[in-house]
């Protein structure tokens, strides 16, 4: 039986934030001889920050740690000179400019050696803005390796163990799709699948997507030029439908009927069955058909990735082809 961790109730990002300060803290000098292990994995996660910019740590001599500096959720200082900016977003994303106005406000208090990281346990489609802000991903695969040396190590500090628990708890849950029934994935597995799929090649954004029916888990891509709109595919979990962006309210109707016998047509080409949606919707974008059970599992129910690869690659060829036709015309 599992016993209550701490960190099932602490949920929070402040309560993140403060682990990690708390983590940072045992890398003082001052606490080596009351827990070695402890101070070494401080250390060790100090390092990794560093080595994700490519730099080497310096002797840690000192660390300053401040919580919530204009907006930023830790600044932590080393040897008063190497600032490391932390921005934790645990399950939530960064908006607008506030990574860069978290650097700007950090260089007006003079720190000109940043080490930005923005410290993900969860999970997000790409980190292009994150990158294009100067800060490193790091996510919750860097900081596993790093507590998994402490676990060989047999620290007992129940801070630690809880943290650590945690984090392969959410993983556990990540990979799911690998090893667990279609109909037992849940939301975190999912996420792992749809980024298996980037990492295998197709070339989607991924993101949870809300509406009246209670939302999905969705995942877009392929977008080809239709003429009077734009085609692309998109997976609705279990779901792949093809659809249609249209700007022009007065032209929906007929392009998503359009579409939809073009699709059902020409899809026997690729060995997909495809049909028409239950019920068509009128709005920017729309459904003009769906393939049920894209995914292909093998005997024992288990997704069989290669395989439903191929299918996802039939469906890129299917809008290649259907948009080459009308480029030819």
């Amino acid at each position: 039986m599992n016993k209550p961790n701490l960190f099932s109730y602490a949920t929070s990002e402040l309560s993140q934030d403060a682990f990690l300060c708390w983590l940072i803290d045992w890398a003082n000098h001052e606490f080596s001889e009351i827990n070695p292990p402890l101070h070494d994995i401080g250390k060790s996660f100090i390092e990794a920050i560093f080595q994700k910019h490519g730099q080497l740590c310096p002797n840690i001599e000192h660390i300053s740690i401040t919580r919530q500096v204009d907006g930023l959720d830790i600044l932590a200082v080393i040897n008063h000179k190497y600032a490391i900016l932390i921005e934790d977003k645990t399950y939530t994303r960064d908006h607008t400019n506030q990574l860069a106005r978290y650097r700007a406000a950090v260089e007006k208090r003079g720190y000109h050696y940043q080490l930005p990281i923005y410290y993900k346990i969860g999970n997000q489609s790409n980190y292009d803005t994150v990158e294009a802000a100067g800060y490193k991903p790091f996510l919750r695969k860097d900081m596993l390796a790093i507590l998994q040396e402490g676990y060989k190590r047999n620290i007992t500090d129940s801070i630690f163990n809880d943290y650590y628990q945690h984090l392969l708890s959410i993983e556990e849950a990540y990979n799911k799709y690998k090893t667990a029934p279609l109909n037992e994935w849940k939301g975190l597995a999912w996420q792992g699948f749809y980024s298996e799929l980037q990492n295998a090649g197709i070339l989607g954004e991924w993101d949870y997507v809300s509406n009246p029916q209670g939302g999905f888990y969705g995942f877009w891509w392929h977008w080809k030029n239709g003429g009077d709109c734009q085609l692309y595919l998109q997976l609705e979990q279990e779901k792949l439908c093809v659809k249609i962006e249209v700007a022009d309210k007065e032209k929906r109707a007929y392009l998503r009927t359009n579409w939809c016998q073009k699709v059902l047509e020409k899809s026997r080409d690729f060995q997909l069955h495809v049909k028409k949606p239950s019920r068509f919707g009128n709005g920017r974008y729309m459904t003009v058909a769906v393939l049920e059970n894209y995914i292909i599992t093998n005997k024992d129910g288990i997704l069989d990735l290669t395989s439903t690869i191929d299918v996802l690659k039939r469906a890129e060829k299917l809008l290649d082809a259907l948009t080459a036709v009308r480029t030819k015309q």
